[in-house]
């Protein structure tokens, strides 16, 4: 029973939260309580899920590894939920010559589509929206993301469901806006442990304030976002 154990204590697909990995590459998120918590910042390759409802923040939280990170590369979002607006792209900080919008059929080709962006190495970060990924899924993403070098960012919805399935991720967040806040519960990272209710200031409100700022300072006029479908 003891070499039993033993063994699959060696096993390298066995991964241990008080095992720091400090050679790793990380991006900070840019709010100093998150990036404590997640040793640094979240990991600049493999797959990350977010659980969140739809325009909260979840966008904007990974403002800095989406803007500020390997320029040169494209940033591609596959089945956003709605249209992505040209001048709040670019208050975010994002080049968007180097931004491509795909719009797909069905979830099978959205996962395909993810995978060949992944598999391309012209891409930075891949921005996922889907609830039908699954471990075999997770993990075809998190090796094409890993061995090429970039970040996929797979956006769920806020559900047990959904939540209930365990994914072979580098990290694994849920989103809850709270008044004047985004609480950040960390449900699981590699090399590290989960931590819950980690408070961002973030305004949001429920009105049109972000719409007309950005109809006054739109300067992008005819200009549009590479979109595939």
């Amino acid at each position: 029973m003891l070499e039993s154990l033993s063994k699959l204590n060696k096993h390298p697909h066995i991964w241990r939260a008080r095992e720091q990995h400090k050679g790793e590459t990380k991006f900070s998120l840019g709010y100093a309580r998150l990036d404590k918590a997640l040793n640094g910042g979240v990991a600049s390759t493999g797959l990350i899920r977010i659980a969140s409802c739809t325009g909260v923040g979840e966008l904007t939280l990974f403002k800095q590894v989406l803007c500020h990170q390997r320029t040169h590369k494209m940033v591609v979002f596959i089945n956003p939920p709605g249209v992505l607006q040209t001048p709040w792209l670019a208050e975010l900080g994002l080049d968007l010559q180097q931004v491509l919008v795909v719009n797909t059929q069905n979830e099978q080709d959205s996962l395909w589509a993810a995978e060949q962006c992944l598999k391309s190495t012209a891409c930075h970060c891949v921005v996922l929206w889907s609830n039908a990924v699954d471990a075999k899924a997770a993990r075809r993403l998190q090796v094409a993301a890993t061995h090429n070098d970039a970040l996929c960012l797979l956006y769920t919805a806020l559900n047990k469901n959904v939540l209930a399935q365990p994914l072979p991720i580098s990290l694994d967040i849920a989103l809850h806006h709270r008044a004047q806040q985004l609480s950040v519960d960390v449900r699981k990272q590699r090399h590290g442990w989960p931590v819950n209710s980690i408070a961002i200031d973030h305004r949001w409100t429920p009105d049109n304030h972000a719409i007309k700022w950005a109809m006054e300072h739109n300067k992008l006029t005819g200009q549009a976002l590479h979109s595939v479908s």
